[in-house]
């Protein structure tokens, strides 16, 4: 399939792209940088935080939630107006925000990354519409995609230090999970390819990001074989979502962090936002509730 550069953004770190308001949101972690692609006019906006950003989502009342390196903040592109939130507490973080997103009711689920590579002190978080926060899992190294099931009675995971994707029995009433078990586990354990990033779509078929592994996945999450594989110029694929007015659209993102000259030289469109259309149809995104 043809794979389209819409946006030769040169990030660091790019990630957590997410469709909403015929718009598509991703961010570079490591710069704090919030990018807006506008698909109608090709139009790129770019916002700068105070922060690292691990993940963001569009709140329902209007503005976005981003979990940072400092805990979950709200932000309004429009006024720019920035305001932090009480949970969770930082020194509980153990680390920065790395993925994201809200459950069928709108509860957002947002998990961290240990602040120190190869061990396991990240947890996954559920921010609740009352902005309570909730621990759903601790020993966490590096917390990345999350879907639902169509059914809401699946909850699908990555955690990237474990290099396996689980699922768990999901209660959409509590928000709780129970009943871990694994979908694709791989011998290589933590070595490259890692799975990344993740989304579902309406077929509840996983597509799945391949850190190291030049590419995305289409996975059977009842067998765990691949169905389907979108081969990426970039080496590090970090996550991708079903953007476009029929949510054809697979937006992919990576990153060109840690690559030496000459690695970068193998892959010029390294931190690029990319588009295609694999065959498939995404799920509408839902905004935090709160």
């Amino acid at each position: 399939m043809e794979l389209e550069v819409v946006w030769e953004a040169g990030a660091t770190l790019g990630e957590g792209p997410i469709w909403f308001d015929n718009q598509l949101f991703w961010i570079d972690i490591e710069l704090g940088h919030l990018h807006i692609y506008h698909p109608a006019d090709d139009g790129k906006e770019t916002f700068k935080l105070p922060w690292k950003i691990g993940t963001v989502v569009p709140r329902k009342s209007g503005g976005l939630v981003l979990g940072t390196e400092k805990g979950f903040v709200l932000f309004d592109p429009k006024s720019e107006k920035v305001i932090p939130l009480p949970n969770p507490p930082h020194e509980t973080m153990a680390g920065r925000f790395n993925d994201g997103k809200c459950d069928p009711q709108g509860r957002f689920w947002a998990g961290t990354k240990a602040s120190q590579d190869g061990v396991a002190t990240g947890h996954l978080y559920r921010l609740d519409p009352d902005f309570q926060c909730t621990v759903i899992q601790e020993g966490i190294g590096c917390s990345n995609g999350l879907a639902w099931t169509a059914d809401q009675s699946t909850f699908c995971y990555i955690d990237s230090f474990k290099n396996r994707i689980e699922a768990y029995d999901f209660d959409p009433d509590s928000g709780s999970i129970e009943n871990q078990r694994i979908i694709k586990d791989t011998p290589e354990g933590h070595e490259p390819p890692v799975f990344d990033g993740m989304t579902i779509d309406s077929e509840d078929r996983l597509w799945v990001a391949r850190w190291g592994g030049w590419s995305i996945q289409c996975i059977d999450p009842s067998t765990g074989e691949v169905l389907e594989q979108v081969e990426v110029p970039v080496r590090k694929t970090t996550a991708c979502w079903f953007g476009g007015p029929d949510l054809s659209d697979l937006y992919i993102t990576c990153a060109s962090i840690d690559e030496s000259e000459k690695q970068l030289k193998k892959q010029p469109l390294a931190g690029s936002l990319f588009r295609c259309r694999p065959g498939a149809t995404g799920i509408p995104v839902v905004p935090f509730a709160g």
